[in-house]
């Protein structure tokens, strides 16, 4: 692949999730040019995912004006175990995934150098660099989304564990005697009673047996469209179901924020994704209540539970920094 080196004055940053893929073009200077959104439709298989990936990065560059060859490096932030060499897809649960060389099909495809990384590692990677964790060296960042990701950053670097699965927050036993099943397999995790899909699952299981809520009507009836902003706004006019629903899931990642703190004693945990986004506001009181309950020795200070101040755009953000770390 002929590439000259002073053309390359852009990044792509692509944050893959189990309901949505997202796209961004960056400058050298990290200013989004563009971004655009698909669904992601896991159930395409690896094929189909990675061919509206390639699409929706297409169209982000066509919005942004930038050609093919002027891009340095493209980074890919999947829900999953990446290789220590950034290239394959080992696992992705919520993708259905196993072994899939996510980098080489895009590469070959788009005409780039491509770079994986875990998703949420990368959103931890853009919250240290251009986030709220700008201010903190020891931080634990979690978002919330189809799942429930973590990234730890200890003594100012993103620690990564032994095999690389540091940071799975999501797959921390909250209920041990019971719990509703999890993507990863077991019961009682975290992601099972507080992440997005388990809300709207949650959500959607009360309207199907008649309870009664504003849902139906913000979704036109069709329980497969509750997206965040639905929640979110059902939420703020007063829904008895959503407001129990979300301050449940609050209870649950409160309990797991407390895990943390008493384990990593972190100056800070931040919150990211597109729940936070359209919510945080009225959560994070809730979770940061529910921490100090069960965190040893709460004080001032002890538990700070903070927003991202990304929104929805760190994963782009941080896979595009792994991009252009990897082009260097």
């Amino acid at each position: 692949m002929k590439r000259h080196a002073r053309a390359q004055q852009y990044l792509v940053g692509v944050d893959v999730g189990g309901t949505k893929i997202l796209a961004g073009v960056f400058d050298r200077q990290l200013r989004l040019l563009a971004r655009e959104k698909k669904s992601t439709k896991p159930f395409l298989g690896a094929a189909g995912v990675t061919d509206r990936i390639a699409d929706c990065i297409n169209e982000a560059l066509a919005a942004a004006a930038v050609p093919h060859a002027a891009v340095a490096g493209l980074g890919v932030g999947v829900p999953g175990l990446i290789d220590p060499r950034g290239q394959v897809v080992q696992v992705a649960p919520n993708l259905h995934w196993h072994n899939v060389p996510l980098a080489h099909l895009l590469s070959r495809r788009l005409q780039m150098p491509v770079a994986l990384v875990n998703d949420v590692q990368a959103g931890a990677v853009a919250v240290q660099a251009a986030g709220t964790g700008r201010k903190f060296k020891h931080f634990v960042c979690m978002f919330i989304g189809t799942g429930i990701g973590g990234g730890l950053v200890l003594n100012g670097t993103l620690y990564r564990g032994a095999a690389g699965l540091a940071g799975e927050v999501g797959h921390m036993t909250v209920i041990p005697q019971d719990g509703p099943r999890c993507g990863c397999g077991n019961r009682g995790c975290l992601e099972a009673v507080a992440s997005r899909s388990a809300i709207v699952r949650r959500i959607a299981s009360e309207i199907d047996r008649g309870r009664k809520s504003v849902v139906t009507d913000l979704c036109d009836g069709d329980v497969s469209r509750i997206r965040s902003r639905i929640i979110a706004e059902a939420y703020r006019e007063g829904d008895k179901l959503v407001r129990r629903v979300i301050d449940d899931a609050c209870e649950y990642l409160g309990i797991g924020v407390a895990n943390l703190v008493n384990v990593l004693n972190p100056e800070a945990v931040i919150f990211g994704g597109g729940l936070m986004e359209a919510l945080g506001d009225r959560m994070l009181p809730r979770i940061t209540r529910a921490a100090a309950a069960h965190v040893v020795a709460a004080g001032p200070g002890r538990v700070r539970i903070l927003d991202s101040s990304l929104g929805d755009d760190a994963g782009i953000l941080g896979a595009a920094l792994t991009a252009r770390a990897s082009a260097r």
